[in-house]
């Protein structure tokens, strides 16, 4: 069974480690959405693990 997780990342320089570091625990990048305008963006990272 699959398990999924979501991470808020606030600031787009942050969204290479928190991909790295998720990546290194065994999880897998499923979805990247970005919301928000101006400077008032957020990053949603979903991860995925298990089969």
């Amino acid at each position: 069974m699959k398990e999924y997780e979501c991470v808020e990342v606030k600031h787009h320089k942050n969204v290479g480690k928190t991909i790295e570091e998720w990546q290194k625990n065994g999880w897998r990048l499923h979805t990247y959405q970005v919301t928000g305008r101006d400077i008032w963006i957020n990053h949603y990272l979903l991860f995925e693990k298990g089969e």
